[in-house]
């Protein structure tokens, strides 16, 4: 659709022109007429229409005037001429305004046509120039955007970049640090999440995570209200969000209010503590990070060492087994919190993580456990952390299943090797011989017919010499040797020293410096 307007003081060429411009194959619509250029310059200002229809001699303002004032004040509207006067003055003038054609009267029909299709094809090459300029301005900005959503990304959860916050060039990021207040919210949910999906918001921007398309930062801003009318905007914003999320197993962790934003990678530190310190199954809410967060109670899955002993012996079936009893014990727990089972995953790595620079020759860096905290920082869910620990969990027992210290024919070189390297743990007959699928009435048998000794006093004995070398080389406390060793009771491990050696811990440490000094030996403590 196309507007027009025709000025011509006389009214019969005005009709005439309409009636032609009727066949026109392009919709046009008129906006009005004017006989003068004084009106016409009136309507011009109020319609703004996109073609002008123009006499030259008018009374008060003639068409000289009036095209000459088109073209400064309104440049990308087209003029076409119709005058009964091939005046060299007039023609002169429109060419100097760049007048789309200049007609005599009486025209005809086709070239009314033939101006308008000029006229159009000019409205629609300067459009056209100016979608593409402002194109390509969106895009520049879009991407000056997405290099800064990038910048900030890396600031934010690269613990090792540089303290200086970058410099940003968008517009969008621009305006965001001129803000004196800021919350951040992690969402996240069990399938990708996408912020097009999502209710927009004046004073704050989602930001996709770098790796995950269930997780999405919404980094809200504001500098007109207090800190707590900011903390209950961020909360109604995020009950928002998760009202028009897709799934109602979404859930968004909310930081603190913060004033500088070089503060983001404590409030997204703090986001992830409240997503986890949520029940396990609980979904669908947000959560307020809280300085006052209590310490975990105690609350660990009781087989971690079955575990670790069917890792070290690859028993990778085994080991899937027990994993998914591992998640099973979780969820059955109603006390049971995500950062529970977080930490205990922990736990389990580093352990699987030792069992493996034990045994393979050419060691294993950190990447076992440095991957788990990048697993745990963007899982929110038992699924997806179970994914994790069962892949590598398994793949561990399979890479120690030829280095298996545990393949002996005798049962027994396989006990006593398991109590070799497990001395420190807390060791019972019932405990290694339910490993060992034996009963422990009949380990107890065996053990001392192979052997010619107590299970308990060979388990006593390899303590007692670890003891021995510790007091020797260290300056410990005792009751933290004792710990060490799996005496959680000092005053047990006193008596079964003293039994074995015939001095108590304290005697032995001392009779060791004078031995050291009488023979000029230096002292290790």
């Amino acid at each position: 659709m196309y507007t027009f307007i025709v000025v011509d003081d006389e009214p019969l060429i005005r009709k005439g022109l309409l009636k032609k411009i009727e066949a026109f194959e392009h919709s046009l619509e008129l906006l009005g007429e004017a006989d003068n250029g004084a009106d016409a310059l009136a309507l011009i200002e109020s319609s703004k229409p996109d073609i002008i229809f123009t006499d030259m001699r008018m009374p008060e303002v003639d068409g000289k005037m009036l095209i000459r004032t088109v073209c400064q004040q309104y440049p990308h509207t087209k003029l076409i001429v119709i005058s009964g006067h091939a005046d060299f003055d007039y023609m002169q003038e429109a060419i100097s305004a760049k007048v789309v054609n200049y007609l005599l009267k009486p025209f005809s029909r086709d070239e009314i046509h033939s101006a308008l299709h000029q006229a159009i094809n000019a409205i629609e090459q300067e459009r056209s120039m100016q979608r593409e300029v402002q194109l390509r301005a969106v895009e520049t900005e879009q991407m000056k955007t997405d290099a800064d959503m990038q910048l900030f990304l890396n600031y934010m959860l690269t613990p090792n970049a540089s303290t200086k916050m970058p410099v940003f060039r968008s517009a969008e990021f621009t305006a965001i640090m001129s803000s004196e207040q800021f919350v951040l919210m992690t969402l996240y949910g069990p399938h990708p999440i996408s912020a097009h999906a999502l209710p927009t918001f004046s004073n704050g921007l989602y930001i996709p995570h770098p790796q995950s398309d269930q997780l999405l930062f919404f980094l809200m801003h504001d500098s007109e209200c207090t800190a707590v009318e900011l903390q209950e905007k961020a909360s109604q914003i995020a009950s928002m969000i998760l009202a028009k999320a897709q799934t109602a197993e979404c859930c968004v962790g909310i930081s603190l209010p913060f004033t500088d934003i070089g503060e983001v990678r404590a409030a997204h530190h703090q986001t992830i503590l409240a997503l986890d310190e949520r029940a396990i199954t609980d979904f669908g809410k947000y959560y307020v990070y809280s300085e006052g967060q209590h310490p975990l109670h105690p609350l660990k899955w009781s087989r971690m060492y079955e575990l670790l002993f069917f890792i070290e012996s690859g028993n990778a079936p085994k080991v899937e087994e027990l994993t998914i009893d591992f998640f099973a014990f979780y969820l059955r727990q109603p006390d049971a919190l995500l950062a529970h089972l977080k930490e205990q995953c922990r736990d389990i790595i580093m352990e699987t993580k030792r069992l493996l620079i034990d045994y393979l020759q050419n060691g294993i860096n950190s990447g076992a456990s440095s991957s788990l905290e990048a697993v745990l920082n963007v899982s929110f869910d038992m699924e997806s952390i179970r994914h994790y620990m069962v892949k590598v969990l398994t793949g561990a027992a399979l890479l120690l299943k030829e280095d298996n210290p545990y393949s002996s024919d005798q049962v027994i070189d396989n006990v006593k090797k398991y109590i070799d390297n497990h001395y420190a743990k807390d060791l019972t007959l019932e405990w290694v011989s339910s490993l060992f699928y034996l009963n422990p009435s009949y380990l107890s048998y065996l053990f001392k017919e192979k052997t010619s000794e107590n299970f308990t006093d060979y388990v006593n004995g390899l303590r007692i010499g670890q003891a021995k070398h510790l007091l020797m080389s260290t300056d410990h406390k005792i009751y933290r040797i004792a710990k060490q060793l799996g005496y959680d009771n000092p005053k047990y491990f006193f008596r079964v020293f003293k039994k074995m050696t015939g001095w108590t811990p304290e005697e032995f440490r001392k009779q060791h410096k004078l031995y050291s000094i009488k023979n000029k030996e230096p002292g290790h403590v």
